[in-house]
C-alpha cells in the first residue's frame, strides 16, 4: 500500500478559542485550508509552482461550489488573518506556525520509509531460513505455555517456565537427534 501524505491535526483545535468562534462551515474551510497547505509542500505556504494561489485559486482547490460556501471560506481567512493565524505576504497567503507545527520528521519522510523498507528487505533475502528444530521449539513454547496457563488458571511462575522449556527441549532432542544447543550453535553461524 503506498504511503499516503497526511498532516497533523492537532486535539487542542476542539477547544482553542480562534477555532470554536468559527461556524461549523468556516472550520470545515479551516480544516481544508490546512491540507491544501500539506499538498502544496510549502512551509504553510498555499502556493501553486511557486506562485501564491488568489481566493479564486484557493476556493477551486477546496472544491467549493456553492456561493454559501465560499462566503463561509472568505468569512474563515478574514478571521482567522484578525487572530494572527493566517497572514497574506506578497500575493501569497501563509498558515502561520504551520511549519513548526506540521514538522515531519525526517525519519517519517517517503524517501526515508521507502530506504527504510528497501533496507529491510535486502535483510530479509540474506537471512537463512530457521533451523526447523528451532521453529517447532518456538513454536510449541507459545501453544504449552498457554495450554498450560489455561490449566492452572494463572501465569506459571519462573521456575515452570523452565520446567517446560527442559521438557519440551528434550522431547525435541529425542525427535531430531541432536541437542537444541547445536540447533542454536548452528543457526547463529
Amino acid at each position: 500500500m503506498p504511503l499516503l501524505p497526511w498532516i497533523k491535526m492537532w486535539l487542542e483545535g476542539l477547544d482553542d478559542p480562534k477555532l470554536t468562534r468559527l461556524s461549523l462551515a468556516e472550520r470545515g474551510a479551516w480544516w481544508g485550508l490546512l491540507k491544501l497547505a500539506g499538498k502544496c509542500e510549502a512551509d504553510g505556504k498555499i502556493i501553486s509552482g511557486g506562485v501564491g494561489l488568489d481566493m479564486d485559486e484557493i476556493a477551486d482547490a477546496l472544491h467549493i461550489k456553492t456561493n454559501e460556501d465560499r462566503l463561509a471560506l472568505e468569512s474563515m481567512l478574514a478571521q482567522m488573518e484578525k487572530r494572527g493565524s493566517l497572514v497574506w505576504n506578497d500575493d501569497t497567503l501563509i498558515v502561520v506556525h504551520y511549519e513548526e507545527r506540521q514538522r515531519i520528521p525526517p525519519s517519517a519522510r517517503r524517501d526515508a520509509v521507502a530506504e527504510r523498507v528497501r533496507l529491510h528487505r535486502e535483510r530479509k533475502k540474506e537471512r537463512t531460513p530457521m533451523d526447523p528444530m528451532l521453529a517447532e521449539r518456538v513454536y510449541r513454547n507459545g501453544i504449552d505455555y498457554k495450554e498450560r496457563r489455561k490449566e492452572l488458571g494463572r501465569e506459571l511462575t519462573t521456575e515452570e517456565r523452565l520446567d517446560l522449556d527442559a521438557q519440551i527441549d528434550k522431547e525435541l532432542e529425542e525427535k531430531y537427534g541432536r541437542s537444541v544447543e547445536d540447533a542454536l550453535s548452528s543457526s547463529q553461524k
